[in-house]
C-alpha cells in the first residue's frame, strides 16, 4: 500500500494512521479499478520519473454557490457551507473578532475515534488548545466508548458532529459536518470525471456526471473540467498525497486602517490571516480597521467569496505508466495485486485491513 501522508499530523498512535490509510486505500483501489477510467493508484507515479509527471491544483471559491441565503443565514447553518470547506464566525458583542476556517475531512478523526476515546481527544486538542470534550458531546447521550468496537465509537462520532459544541461552532470547529464534503465525495467525483467522454466538451462533463458532480456548485465543476481535461489528453491521474483541500489565498482588496495588507503575505500580513495543519485550518483575524474591498468585515461568508482553496492532482501520459495501470487495464492481474495489497497483508497476518 501507498505510504500515505497524514496531512494533519495528528494521527496518533500508530494504529490511527493505519486505519486513515486503510480508509484511503479503500476510494484509490475503488477508483482505481472503475472500467475506462483515467484514475490510478499512486503507486503508478513512483516509476515515473519526475519530468514525465507533474501536479497541477485546482481552485475554486470558499462561497456556496448554491445558498439561495444571507450571508448571516449562511454562516449560521453548516449545512449550506458544501463547498469543502466550513467555518466558524466568533463575535465579542455584536462585532466579529475571529473566523475559522476547516477543510479537514471527518473521516480522518473517524481513524482516530477507532482507536480510543482518548486519543480522539488528544487530537481535537492539538486543534483547540485547551478543549475538554466529554463523552456526550462526541458520541450522544449513553454511549461508552471505551467498551464500545472501534466501528461502533467512529458510526456514534460521525453521527454526533452536528451536535458536538467543539465542532459544530459552538465552542469550536475541527473538521468538515456536511454530508458533502466527504473523502468519499471527493473521490467519486474525481474518479467519474476521469472517464473520457468524447460526446461532450470537458467544461461541460460536470451535467453527465449525475449525483456525483452538482453543476451549480464552484467546486464540482471545477474538479470535473481539470480531471476531464487530463483524461481527455490521455493521461493517467489521481489524487495526489497526502489528499484533501488547502486553503490558497484571500482575493480582493485588504487593508488595515486604510494601508493596504498582503493577508497571503504570511510573515508581514499584521497577523489577520493564519494557514495551518498544511493549508487545512485557516483563521481571519478580524483586527481594529481591518477592511475587505472598502467594507468591514461583518460575515463569514463575505470572506468566503474571496477565499479560494485547492485540490491537487498527479498526472502523466498514460504511455509512460506502467502497463498496468492504463485505461484498459483496470482488471490486470497487476493492478488487481496491488489494489488488494492490504487484505492480503492483514489475511497473512490474522486481521482485517
Amino acid at each position: 500500500m501507498f505510504d500515505y501522508t497524514d496531512p494533519g499530523g495528528t494521527l496518533r498512535p500508530k494504529a490511527a494512521l493505519t486505519n486513515y490509510r486503510n480508509l484511503l486505500h479503500a476510494q484509490y483501489r475503488q477508483f482505481a479499478t472503475q472500467a475506462r477510467s483515467a484514475f490510478t493508484l499512486l503507486e503508478a507515479f513512483q516509476t515515473v520519473k519526475p519530468a514525465k509527471k507533474s501536479t497541477a491544483t485546482v481552485d475554486w471559491l470558499a462561497f456556496p454557490k448554491t445558498a439561495t441565503a444571507t450571508f448571516a443565514q449562511i454562516d449560521a447553518n453548516r449545512q449550506l457551507q458544501d463547498e469543502y470547506v466550513e467555518w466558524r464566525v466568533e463575535r465579542t458583542a455584536s462585532r466579529i473578532t475571529r473566523i475559522t476556517f476547516c477543510t479537514d475531512f471527518r473521516e480522518y478523526y473517524e481513524a482516530i475515534a477507532m482507536v480510543s476515546k482518548a486519543a480522539l481527544v488528544t487530537a481535537i486538542q492539538r486543534v483547540i488548545p485547551g478543549a475538554n470534550p466529554a463523552n456526550a458531546q462526541l458520541f450522544g447521550a449513553g454511549f461508552n466508548p471505551d467498551t464500545a468496537t472501534a466501528e461502533a465509537r467512529a458510526f456514534r462520532f460521525r453521527n454526533n458532529l452536528a451536535n458536538n459544541p467543539w465542532n459544530n461552532g459552538t465552542r469550536g470547529i475541527f473538521c468538515l459536518t456536511v454530508g458533502v464534503n466527504s473523502i468519499p465525495a471527493l473521490f467519486s467525483l474525481t474518479g467519474f470525471a476521469a472517464v473520457p467522454n468524447a460526446a461532450v466538451p470537458a467544461g461541460s462533463i460536470c451535467a453527465t456526471l449525475g449525483g456525483n458532480c452538482v453543476p451549480g456548485r464552484n467546486s464540482d465543476p471545477s474538479i470535473a473540467t481539470a480531471v476531464q481535461t487530463l483524461a481527455k489528453q490521455a493521461r493517467g491521474l489521481s489524487l495526489a498525497d497526502p489528499v484533501g483541500i488547502q486553503a490558497a489565498r484571500l482575493d480582493g482588496v485588504w487593508q488595515v486602517n486604510g494601508t493596504d495588507v498582503d493577508p497571503n503575505d504570511l510573515t508581514a500580513n499584521q497577523g489577520i490571516w493564519r494557514v495551518s495543519r498544511g493549508g487545512r485550518r485557516a483563521v481571519l483575524n478580524n483586527v481594529a480597521g481591518l477592511t475587505l474591498d472598502g467594507a468591514p468585515v461583518t460575515s463569514g461568508a463575505q470572506v468566503a467569496a474571496v477565499f479560494k482553496v485547492q485540490a491537487a492532482v498527479i498526472s502523466a501520459l498514460e504511455a509512460d505508466l506502467p502497463d498496468w495501470a492504463r485505461i484498459g487495464q483496470e482488471t490486470s492481474q497487476r493492478l488487481q495485486d496491488a489494489a488488494n495489497a492490504p487484505a492480503a497483508a492483514a489475511a497473512r497476518a490474522g486481521g482485517t485491513p
